[in-house]
């Protein structure tokens, strides 16, 4: 998502907002597990960037939408990107949360049949005002989780001023009945960043991913998030992309419209033209500080991914809460918008 004022703006809210505010307590994880795997052979995974600063209402709403749709299509792991922490009691009034994460858990297991078990990796902010994280939600069992920080890049913000971000990748080991173990890993990429800074994280990211599989390689592996990567910007982020598919990683998406519908990855909204490929600026959803200073809705891209590596097979994928806006037109009319992101949603059949 683009970051060029959020980050700081965040740090901005926060000070001017600065109240007493008491630490929540964090309830247990809940032991979860995905039975139904072992008879149907299919994992279904969703990534989705869940919008920081989005007021309360669109937040609540949010929640409920997000959890009608993992039960309506049996979401095993879900992937998030920008969920919100906070023990100020003003800033929780703004947002509708304390803990956004643990609050989309409560609404999930109100709803599910299975509990999700839930692990967060902070990211950046300021800690017990406001800050954001990387979080995984899962109906099978978590028996590993760790995250490990990016290289630190600097990430434009007003006017030439730039401000270091802290970036990171999680990873959780999951134990699926009958298929072993699959490892799910989780990033936000930086935005407003130099081409060449988003080729230092893309590159850390792998060595890391490297090192986790040499010494416990998962039987699956998933690797999904918030890149702030458009192959359609041109060769320089092409070649980033380029970068995870020579390491063996498959994008999910892409090469599913691929077989299916021939279409080339770079195709998939093309040049800031709005369709049914793009995963931001089809979204009427605007954060606090973007509704109020009146900035505008983000130019269509593609910047939100699943990749795979091994001998798993894609069965569909689709990007789903894209209904488009007053700029775009219709796109998915029908779908709700639960952030200013789309989410990613895959169907993955596993192989023994």
């Amino acid at each position: 998502m683009r970051m060029d004022q959020r980050h700081l703006s965040m740090g901005l809210l926060a000070l001017a907002l600065v109240v007493s505010g008491c630490a929540a307590k964090r309830a247990q994880p809940l032991s979860a597990d995905c039975p139904d795997i072992a008879e149907t052979g299919r994992l279904n995974v969703l990534t989705l960037n869940g919008l920081y600063d989005a007021p309360a209402a669109i937040r609540a709403k949010g929640w409920t939408d997000i959890a009608q749709f993992a039960v309506a299509n049996n979401v095993h792991v879900l992937m998030l990107q920008e969920a919100v922490l906070t023990d100020v009691d003003r800033l929780q009034e703004l947002l509708g949360t304390a803990d956004s994460a643990r609050d989309l858990q409560r609404v999930l297991n109100e709803r599910s049949a299975e509990p999700y078990e839930l692990r967060v990796a902070w990211e950046s902010g300021v800690p017990f005002v406001l800050s954001t994280a990387n979080a995984m939600l899962s109906r099978c069992n978590i028996t590993r989780h760790f995250s490990a920080f990016l290289p630190i890049e600097s990430e434009e913000v007003f006017e030439g001023v730039t401000v270091k971000i802290t970036r990171n990748v999680q990873v959780a080991q999951l134990t699926i009945p009958g298929y072993g173990n699959f490892h799910i890993y989780n990033t936000h990429l930086c935005s407003a960043c130099a081409t060449e800074a988003l080729q230092q994280q893309v590159d850390a990211l792998l060595a890391f991913m490297q090192q986790v599989e040499g010494k416990s390689s998962g039987n699956h592996l998933v690797l999904g998030g918030d890149f702030n990567l458009d192959l359609a910007k041109g060769l320089p982020e092409q070649a980033v992309y380029e970068t995870m598919t020579r390491a063996g990683l498959r994008d999910i998406y892409a090469g599913y419209r691929r077989t299916q519908f021939g279409e080339a990855p770079e195709a998939l909204c093309r040049q800031g033209v709005a369709d049914v490929h793009c995963t931001i600026g089809t979204s009427p959803v605007q954060g606090l500080i973007d509704s109020r200073t009146g900035a505008a809705l983000p130019k269509p891209q593609r910047i939100d991914y699943l990749f795979m590596s091994g001998t798993d097979t894609v069965m569909t994928t689709r990007v789903v809460f894209n209904p488009g806006n007053d700029a775009t037109g219709p796109i998915n009319p029908t779908e709700p918008s639960v952030s200013d992101h789309s989410g990613v949603f895959a169907q993955i059949i596993l192989n023994r």
